[in-house]
Order: C-alpha cells, then sequence, then structure tokens
C-alpha cells in the first residue's frame, strides 16, 4: 500500500531541505570569515604600509631640518668668521696664484665677501629670534632650498618670514612638515597630496572602504577592493621610497657641509695667525702665508656653493645629478687638502 509511504517522504524532504539550509547555512559562515579575515589582513597591511610611509616622511623632514640647521650654524659661525677675519687684510690680490675657473677672480673679491655678509647677516637673524621661531617648515626650507633662493628677497627683517613662506609654496615641504593646513600644509585627510608624481589617497578613506565592504559581509565586494588597496599600498611604497632618496641625498649634503666647515674653521685660524703675525697687507706676505689666505678664499667659495645648492626644486622635487655636485665639491676639496 502506498499511502504509508507518504510520511518517509516527507521526513526525507524534510531532512534534505534541511542539509541544504544547513550547507548554506556553513557557506555563509565561512564566508562572513573570509570576508573578515580578508579585511583584518588588508587593513595590517594598508597600516603596515602607511606607518611606514609616515616614519619616512618624519625621518625627511628631520633631515632637512638638521641640514638648515647646520647652514644657519655655518653662516652664523665660520662664514661669519671669516668675513669678519678676511675684511681686515688690505691689498689682496691673487694674480700671482693659479686662479682656476672653479673660483671667483681677484676683481669679484669684494662683491663675493658683500654677499656672503649679507646672508650672514640675515641668518644671524634667525639665530638671534631662535630656531623656533621658523614654523610652518621654515627650518626645513633652509635645509631644502639654496641660501641665496631663502634670503633673496628677503630683507634682514623678513628673513624668517621668507622662509617660512618657502615651506608653505613647496608641496614636498608643506607636507614633510606635518600636513596640517594650519601650519601651511597641504592638509592629510582634506584631499590627496602629490609627491614625486604619486597621488596619495587619505588614510581614513582607505579605513572606511575596508571596514563598510566588512559589514556588508559580501566576500566578492571585499576581493574587489583588494585591488583598490593594493593600488593604494604600492603607491604609499613608492612614496616612501621617493623620500628616501631625497633623505639620503640631504645627509649626504649634511655631511659634506659639516666636512667642509671643520676644514674651512681650521684653515680660517691659519690665516688669524698670519695675520697677527704678518700684519694685514697681503702684499707684505710671504708666499706661504698668502697660500693661506688664498685657501681661506677657496674653501669661503667651495661653502657658498654648498650652502647655496638646492635640493627640491620649486615643485618640490629632488633636484638631478645633485651626487655629481657632491663629487665636484669633494674634488676641490681635495685639491686644497692636498696643497
Amino acid at each position: 500500500m502506498p499511502l504509508p509511504l507518504i510520511p518517509l517522504i516527507v521526513a526525507g524532504a524534510a531532512a534534505a531541505s534541511a542539509a541544504v539550509a544547513g550547507k548554506k547555512g556553513y557557506d555563509s559562515y565561512q564566508n562572513m570569515q573570509e570576508t573578515k579575515e580578508l579585511a583584518q589582513s588588508l587593513e595590517s597591511k594598508y597600516k603596515k604600509a602607511y606607518r611606514n610611509f609616515e616614519a619616512g616622511r618624519d625621518e625627511t623632514n628631520e633631515a632637512f631640518e638638521k641640514y638648515g640647521i647646520l647652514k644657519l650654524d655655518i653662516l652664523d659661525g665660520s662664514m661669519k668668521d671669516f668675513v669678519d677675519t678676511f675684511k681686515q687684510i688690505k691689498n689682496v690680490n691673487f694674480k700671482g696664484e693659479a686662479v682656476t675657473d672653479n673660483f671667483v677672480s681677484s676683481s669679484d673679491i669684494n662683491e663675493f665677501v658683500l654677499n656672503i655678509e649679507k646672508q650672514v647677516l640675515k641668518a644671524g637673524q634667525v639665530m638671534t629670534a631662535g630656531v623656533a621661531s621658523l614654523a610652518g617648515g621654515g627650518l626645513a626650507a633652509m635645509g631644502a632650498v639654496g641660501a641665496t633662493t631663502t634670503f633673496a628677497a628677503a630683507s634682514t627683517g623678513t628673513a624668517i618670514a621668507s622662509l617660512s613662506g618657502i615651506a608653505a609654496q613647496n608641496a614636498t615641504l608643506a607636507f614633510l612638515g606635518g600636513g596640517a593646513l594650519s601650519a601651511g600644509g597641504l592638509g592629510i585627510a582634506g584631499g590627496t597630496l602629490v609627491l614625486g608624481g604619486i597621488a596619495l589617497a587619505p588614510a581614513l578613506a582607505i579605513g572606511s572602504l575596508i571596514f563598510a565592504s566588512s559589514t556588508e559581509k559580501k566576500l566578492e565586494e571585499m576581493y574587489a577592493k583588494k585591488a583598490e588597496v593594493n593600488a593604494e599600498v604600492e603607491k604609499l611604497y613608492s612614496a616612501a621610497n621617493v623620500m628616501a632618496q631625497i633623505k639620503t641625498t640631504t645627509r649626504n649634503m649634511h655631511s659634506l657641509a659639516d666636512s667642509t666647515n671643520k676644514l674651512f674653521l681650521g684653515n680660517i685660524e691659519k690665516m688669524k695667525a698670519v695675520i697677527q703675525q704678518s700684519g694685514k697687507d697681503f702684499s707684505f706676505y710671504s708666499t706661504e702665508a698668502q697660500t693661506i689666505i688664498h685657501n681661506n678664499y677657496k674653501l669661503a667659495i667651495i661653502m657658498r656653493d654648498i650652502l647655496n645648492t638646492t635640493i627640491l626644486d620649486e615643485k618640490g622635487k629632488l633636484m638631478p645629478n645633485l651626487q655629481s655636485v657632491i663629487t665636484a665639491e669633494k674634488r676641490k676639496i681635495s685639491a686644497i687638502k692636498g696643497y
């Protein structure tokens, strides 16, 4: 009789339905878990890249600021000492010496000293006010841009404003300085920033993107977002690499300026000794004494050229051929050391 089989069929169908429902529930649970894990993985990956990027930004800004302090110290120290000492000597004439094309000719000596003296005065004003007065990335601007440029349009009374103004106009310097709009920066969360041609999305936008997808619990959407997040991570690492190059170059320039300054200070003491022993008339100096004065003049020119070397152009990009500049200056210094 067929009737007794109906409950069995119904029971079987119910069991099958339960199995299907259980399978769907399990699949849904698995999808939720995979979505959650993927979201966490992407968030962790992005945060790691962003921390690396932020660390690079801070280190690069610090390198500029340290170099800026060194530049001001040199202008207010050895360069000032050179000007004060060199100006005491009368009838300076290097015609009897081999003056190469790498150095200013004898006829330009007075103009050279005058130009250096102007920078010394402006640097002295900044140092008197204190480096803390350089808000808005001004100290970083001193490190990133040549001394001639930073002080070019500034009277002695506006040297500080000039430095801060340069920082505000330079996208990279403004961002390195913290990014705050109140400090003259571009604002991190307010939009995008171009650093070396790389557009950076705000960190908050990526974070909300990940969390929004995880709450939707749609695995396919999360995989779609994965490519987007990975693209932003690549931008962050690329930007970090750009900053690493800027930081390394800045540190190399800092090292060159520091080593040159030490040599310069020693030679200035020799020049003072010449004045003390032989007076202030260059024409009566011995050949050895004249050479000491000439070497001081050469070192002052080398130092000026180093301090005037710009690391970032007006668009905030690393200047080309800086390593060649460093190599050339080292060659000139070696020639003086080898005398």
